[in-house]
């Protein structure tokens, strides 16, 4: 059953975050952007909705099954609204290759066989890995399956000061939201602050283990680690292909020195390795793995409307000041190093003209 919602979920994702790049920038080109983009911004996407059906149950005291039939419903409708907009972009796009096809056509010399073909075979050979590269990719594939069988397979370990499970196992078995303590069981005697309870991954967690009727362990320790782990590499991914545009071999390498270092940061409480390999339900681990990577590569291509999506998804599973949080801090980064590299740009510009309207008023 794991398996199954594994597989469920990156089709869904890669539906919904389709739909959304055609409707948040449909002026720029569709080669422009990623599948790495579609399967992320469609997770963003069922994060966002499970907010949204949370922030209604918690606000209007429903049960759990309240939340997993709205979030059903949801999810549902922005399925149908997807599936419609994937195939209204498909056949526009559609029309618009067939008329750059016939201009091209004839525009064409009618003399030359060669003319207004594809030259499909020299594009795949272009595209053919060498042997360097073959080994690259796959240390990374074979670091990346190991993971992910760990993950799965390997007992889980103690986090201190998490009580995730608890909340989720405490869900699960009254139907309702935070009514009891998760560590005694007891009703609450002070309440729990309104900045946790409107986090939505532990109400998605029990969500998907009430519907699915797999056990609060088994979507904890071993279902949502594997899809963050999975997500985390589409984030490396997008960011290797970022920075190493032109050299494919670099971009490998670095995808394999990232899941080397995944096994490396495994020692201690706190890296991104064991969060990874231990706590990728936790959703300070979604950030520091999906969120800024991904973050950092929409920033270095000027995917300006994207960006604002890392940022909301941060909002919704950690604690921010304000929905000011490490994804604000990447951006207003980003924008001072640009804002810093146009004013030395614009210094050496600016002493040349200076140095012309000196000489020619010595001159004159």
């Amino acid at each position: 059953m794991i398996a199954l919602i594994a597989v469920i979920c990156f089709p869904l994702a890669c539906l919904l975050g389709n739909a959304l790049i055609q409707v948040v920038d449909a002026k720029r080109s569709h080669s422009e952007y990623f599948w790495e983009d579609r399967l992320l911004a469609g997770i963003f996407v069922v994060i966002g909705l499970a907010e949204g059906a949370h922030l209604m149950a918690l606000m209007r005291g429903r049960s759990l099954l309240a939340f997993t039939k709205t979030y059903l419903l949801f999810l549902i409708v922005f399925v149908a609204l997807s599936t419609g907009i994937t195939l209204f972009a498909f056949r526009r796009r559609k029309r618009t290759d067939d008329a750059r096809a016939e201009g091209d056509n004839a525009n064409a010399r009618t003399d030359d066989p060669k003319a207004g073909t594809t030259h499909f075979s020299k594009a795949l050979l272009e595209k053919r890995l060498d042997k360097k590269e073959w080994i690259a990719l796959s240390a990374f594939l074979i670091l990346v399956a190991v993971q992910i069988v760990l993950v799965i397979v390997r007992s889980a370990v103690f986090l201190e000061y998490d009580v995730t499970l608890e909340t989720v196992v405490s869900f699960v078995k009254t139907n309702a939201l935070y009514s009891v303590d998760p560590l005694t069981g007891l009703p609450y005697v002070q309440g729990m602050p309104m900045r946790l309870k409107i986090l939505c991954l532990p109400t998605l967690y029990a969500g998907l283990s009430q519907f699915f009727g797999v056990s609060p362990e088994g979507v904890v320790w071993h279902l949502i680690p594997a899809i963050t782990l999975a997500f985390a590499y589409f984030a490396d991914i997008s960011l290797a292909r970022t920075l190493f545009s032109k050299n494919r071999f670099f971009a490998l390498c670095f995808l394999a020195i990232t899941a080397l270092l995944v096994f490396v940061g495994d020692y201690g409480y706190g890296m991104e390795g064991f969060g990874l390999l231990h706590g990728g339900f936790q959703g300070t681990t979604i950030r520091i793995a999906v969120l800024v990577p991904y973050l950092f590569s929409l920033c270095l291509r000027k995917k300006y409307r994207l960006m604002l999506l890392p940022v909301l998804v941060e909002a919704c599973i950690v604690w921010t000041l304000y929905g000011i949080g490490m994804g604000v801090a990447v951006i207003a980064l980003f924008f001072a190093a640009a804002y810093v590299r146009k004013l030395l740009a614009r210094g050496p510009k600016k002493q040349d003209e200076d140095g012309k309207e000196g000489t020619s008023w010595a001159n004159s």
